[in-house]
């Protein structure tokens, strides 16, 4: 399992501890409140499941930085996605996920499980660990979103003390909005639900949660 490094980048302190943006962020103001909220979703939850300053802040920077790139064109981070084998298949809509975890490694972020959280934190990768599991969720969750509120609040009180019973919850949600639209399900989803599926746990995904 990737292991981040030891000394948080000055890009991720200053998004998780200063919650300030890069400069090259392109985003709307409510993209950016967004953000914020997904940001201090997993301040609280990683308050309360006990971590130190320096994991907090990294979860923290993870929300503020997931959606950095949502307001930049397809054909402008199509180029930019270097870590995907089939990123030409990608649809343009979830390419900001991707490009902004190329932006971040380019600027000498090594902090694996951030950078792959933020990468695929619409669609879920069978490399998540709890970083990656929770912006998934905090993304979803975030009081702010429309619709299913009552659910959406529910799973939030919920959260972190049933981690794995609200994941495969709102795995089952999003699936289900797919499904629902007849748009096709990526592997990587496929992937990543049958691990949260599965009767035994992979290697790391204890089922009491992180």
């Amino acid at each position: 399992m990737a292991k981040p490094h030891s000394t948080i980048h000055p890009i991720i302190h200053a998004a998780g501890a200063e919650q300030r943006h890069p400069a090259w962020a392109v985003m709307s103001d409510r993209r950016r409140r967004h953000t914020e909220r997904v940001g201090e979703l997993l301040w609280e939850w990683s308050g309360v499941l006990g971590h130190g300053t320096t994991k907090r802040i990294r979860w923290r920077a993870a929300g503020l930085l997931h959606d950095a790139l949502k307001g930049e064109s397809p054909k402008t981070l199509r180029p930019e996605v270097v870590d995907l084998d089939d990123a030409e298949e990608w649809p343009g809509s979830l390419l900001h996920g991707p490009a902004c975890a190329s932006r971040l490694r380019a600027a000498g972020v090594d902090d694996e499980p951030l950078l792959t959280a933020i990468a695929h934190h619409t669609t879920g990768h069978s490399d998540f660990r709890a970083l990656g599991q929770a912006l998934y969720m905090a993304d979803y969750l975030e009081p702010g979103r429309r619709g299913l509120v009552p659910e959406r609040a529910e799973w939030r009180r919920r959260m972190p003390r049933d981690w794995y019973a609200v994941l495969g919850e709102i795995a089952t949600a999003k699936i289900g909005t797919l499904l629902e639209r007849r748009i096709p399900i990526p592997a990587i989803t496929a992937g990543f639900w049958q691990l949260i599926t599965a009767p035994e746990p992979p290697p790391g995904w204890p089922r009491t949660g992180p």
